[in-house]
This record gives C-alpha cells, sequence and structure tokens, in this order.
C-alpha cells in the first residue's frame, strides 16, 4: 500500500513540477507578445500546453524512475540522472506537441481552397 501512495505521489509532484515549467517557460517566451499577464492568461496556459505535455511527462518519468532506482545505488548520481531523464522526457513531449500543432494547422489550413 505505502509503494501505491509514493508512485502516486511522485506522480503528482513530477506533474506539478512539469506543469510548472511549461507555463513559466511560455510566460518568459511569449510575454513580449501580451499586454497584461494575469491569472486569467496563466490558467489558459496550463488548460492548453501544460496540461497536454504534463500528464505523459510524468506517468513515463515515474516508470523510468521505477528501473532507475533498482538500477544506481549512489544517491547523486541517481539525482543527476533523473534531472536529466525529466528534462529529456519534456524536450521529447514537447516536440511531439509541436509536430501536432503544425500537422494539424497544416489539415485545417483557412487559406485552402475546399
Amino acid at each position: 500500500m505505502k509503494s501505491i501512495t509514493q508512485g502516486i505521489g511522485k506522480i503528482l509532484l513530477v506533474f506539478l513540477i512539469a506543469n510548472l515549467v511549461v507555463t513559466a517557460y511560455f510566460l518568459f517566451a511569449y510575454s513580449p507578445l501580451v499586454e497584461s499577464i494575469n491569472l486569467k492568461l496563466i490558467v489558459k496556459i496550463i488548460k492548453q500546453f501544460g496540461l497536454i505535455i504534463s500528464i505523459p511527462t510524468s506517468i513515463l518519468f515515474v516508470l523510468i524512475d521505477t528501473v532507475l532506482i533498482k538500477r544506481i545505488t549512489k544517491t547523486w548520481v541517481l539525482y543527476v540522472s533523473r534531472i536529466i531523464i525529466f528534462f529529456g522526457i519534456l524536450y521529447i513531449m514537447w516536440l511531439f506537441f509541436s509536430i501536432y500543432l503544425v500537422a494539424s494547422a497544416l489539415i485545417d489550413n483557412p487559406l485552402m481552397d475546399k
């Protein structure tokens, strides 16, 4: 029972961190394009981008982390590998999401004659 609650806690923690990283990136990268940053904008970013990228990232990270815990014995190597794997998975999910956005924009192009 303890491992199930630890797994759920890990998934929630990674989900929140990934969502925070995605939201902070969007606010940092696109803040010059908006007039003001308010709570409504932050919630919109979380709904449109944060949830889509954070859910698969957190699930994949926890699955890979269970393998890492069994294989790596040194704690500092474990923490460094966790950080590298977290940002690697986040980057891969970001790429998949970007490809999805580009493909859907090409398919639903309003400038094309139907």
